[in-house]
């Protein structure tokens, strides 16, 4: 059967040239649109993605704008109430922490510095966080465990680094090495897979210490909440920190750190809406044209077919012939392009699956394409057909 259905491509070039044209160009619109989606999926997922679920950031502000908030003073309030408010039923955790929370701003504006490791120094991000920040995003730890804010037996600084740092060192393993910066020791004590600044950039080498190192820093408050509390723990923070602050000239501020990580990305979605959206129309109108020309086609071979079921072709033989057809143009015009693939995208697993998703679409395309006019096929009247003029 394949034999006889490429003796027919090749004796009627014009009339499926045309559709083997089309699907040329629905899979390279379709494998460009899958390798784009699939490699801001890979970046999403890759490590280091902090989970901000029902999580809030409060934030001091002065009431005025001019002034600048450096009181000693309304830090330590703020701590009070920071301690009271964590023992709430609805607070998971409650930490404080500098640099560490994502989606601020943009990654090139977090504070990074020069670290010393034996005789070698290396560019890191640095971050200050206390005991609970750890909780409150939920770190994947891969070795060791988080910081505390005491010093070790030894007299070193607790730090955790991630694996991104890891693997610049070229260390296999990391646990109780040190680390040298302005003059302190680090012992590094825990691993964790990484942490992103933005949602869809890479984690770069990182390095967590205590909040002592530099306790002048206006830090940031972080809290988890349960499922459906974050508004109670609001009510609950304000009339802690309107007792706390009387007349203070600062006001409490929240953040939803989920919200911004979406604001970080909609730029993400409008360049994946300007690609999908025309994709989409594309291949609807190419499904459209393929199966109108199966359609007529195959309306035109009305006595062909009735001719073959005269002679002991089956209507199930029939059905396959169709569907064959149409199968083997969408198989051949998948050849162009995975050539293509072959040397314009990495052999990963990300480009691989979005080569067969591209694939599995085009062979539904030309099966669905097909379907319709190869079930009117196999019910030919072989004598209505062969009294048509």
């Amino acid at each position: 059967m394949m034999k006889h259905i490429f003796t027919l491509f090749l004796n009627q070039k014009r009339r499926y040239g045309g559709m083997l044209a089309e699907q040329m160009l629905v899979f390279f619109v379709l494998l460009f649109c899958f390798v784009v989606v699939g490699e801001k999926i890979a970046q999403y997922f890759s490590p280091g993605i902090l989970n901000t679920k029902n999580t809030v950031k409060c934030m001091l502000l002065p009431v005025s704008p001019s002034e600048y908030l450096s009181s000693s003073e309304l830090q330590q309030k703020m701590d009070r109430v920071v301690e009271k408010v964590r023992k709430s039923s609805m607070v998971i955790a409650f930490g404080k922490s500098k640099w560490l929370v994502p989606y601020t701003c943009p990654e090139e504006m977090y504070l990074s510095d020069s670290i010393q490791i034996g005789t070698r120094k290396i560019h890191v991000f640095l971050k200050f966080a206390d005991n609970y920040m750890n909780q409150v995003f939920q770190l994947q730890m891969e070795e060791g465990e988080w910081l505390t804010d005491e010093l070790l037996e030894d007299g070193s600084c607790p730090a955790v680094i991630t694996s991104q740092l890891m693997q610049e060192l070229g260390w296999s393993r990391g646990i109780g090495k040190r680390i040298h910066y302005k003059g302190t020791v680090f012992t590094i004590v825990g691993i964790v897979t990484g942490i992103k600044q933005e949602p869809l950039k890479a984690s770069r080498p990182t390095m967590i210490v205590p909040n002592r190192i530099q306790p002048d820093q206006w830090f940031e408050y972080m809290v988890r909440v349960k499922e459906g509390e974050t508004d109670n723990f609001r009510n609950l923070m304000n009339k802690e920190f309107n007792l706390m602050m009387g007349e203070e000239p600062v006001r409490l501020s929240f953040g939803n750190i989920e919200k911004w990580k979406l604001n970080d990305m909609r730029d993400v979605f409008i360049t994946l809406l300007g690609i999908g959206i025309p994709t989409i129309f594309l291949f609807l109108f190419a499904f459209i044209g393929t199966f109108g020309l199966f359609w007529l086609y195959s309306s035109k071979r009305r006595k062909e077919f009735a001719l073959r079921i005269v002679v002991g072709s089956t209507p199930r033989g029939l059905y396959r012939f169709v569907v064959s057809e149409s199968l083997l143009l969408s198989v051949l015009a998948l050849l162009p392009g995975m050539v293509l693939f072959c040397f314009v995208y990495p052999f990963d697993p990300v480009h691989l699956s979005a080569l067969g998703c591209a694939c599995l679409v085009m062979i539904l395309f030309s099966v669905f394409s097909a379907w319709w006019p190869a079930y009117k096929v196999a019910r030919v009247n072989p004598v209505e057909a062969m009294r048509e003029e």
